[in-house]
């Protein structure tokens, strides 16, 4: 008994999810080699999230984030061959919105009693 040889197929193959961005800060300035960027959206970041261009080319990730809870700031570590010093003021970076945390999270939450 002979059997077929498999022919190409997609099986095991998988695709990657069209990534969607959404605006999540402003470039202020570069502080040792890291973009210093004002949050302009209502949720918080992760940590080491990756933040893009507006084109989706990954340029670093959420390094530090620091300020008050109503003007939060980030700091951004570049990737290897990027230059903070290359943007502009106002110029904006992306982040996939799945890798966000409602700023709930950081509020002192009610206490309920355990009845």
């Amino acid at each position: 008994m002979q059997m077929a040889k498999p022919g190409p197929t997609d099986v095991g193959k998988l695709r990657r999810p069209e990534v969607r961005n959404t605006e999540v800060s402003t470039f202020m300035h570069a502080c040792e080699g890291d973009a210093v960027t004002k949050l302009t959206n209502e949720k918080v970041p992760y940590f080491n999230a990756p933040i893009y261009l507006q084109n989706k080319t990954q340029v670093g990730k959420v390094d530090e984030i620091f300020g008050p809870i109503n003007e939060s700031c980030f700091s951004i570590k570049m990737l290897e061959g990027i230059i903070a010093t290359s943007y502009s003021e106002g110029d904006k970076f992306y982040i996939d919105p799945m890798k966000l945390l409602p700023l709930s999270r950081f509020l002192p939450q009610p206490k309920y009693d355990a009845a």
